[in-house]
């Protein structure tokens, strides 16, 4: 995953678990905007809103958008973000680490 600047974003292989989808999940591609979330906001700390996901969705075909979000840990030097796979009781996670 690779977060610009600008507040757009591009991914490989994320999101793994869309009901519906088709392709190889490894060579999924999407790409939309995202943000961080204020301090009392109770939603996903880093939100993603998707326009194109292939296999499954694009906003220029289907109108409006598909909407995910990621949890943060980790420190300032190595923060890292994380989401459940399905369930959460099954420990599963989607990781993504900081690269320089």
């Amino acid at each position: 995953m690779a977060l610009d600047n600008d507040g757009t974003f591009s991914t490989v292989g994320w999101p793994t678990d869309l009901d519906g989808a088709t392709g190889d999940t490894k060579a999924r591609t999407g790409s939309g905007t995202w943000k961080l979330a204020a301090v009392n906001d109770s939603g996903w700390p880093v939100s993603f809103t998707f326009h194109k996901i292939s296999g499954y969705w694009d906003s220029d075909v289907n109108g409006g958008y598909y909407g995910d979000g990621l949890y943060v840990s980790g420190s300032r030097e190595n923060p890292y973000l994380y989401g459940y796979v399905g369930d959460p009781d099954s420990c599963e996670l989607d990781t993504f680490t900081r690269d320089s």
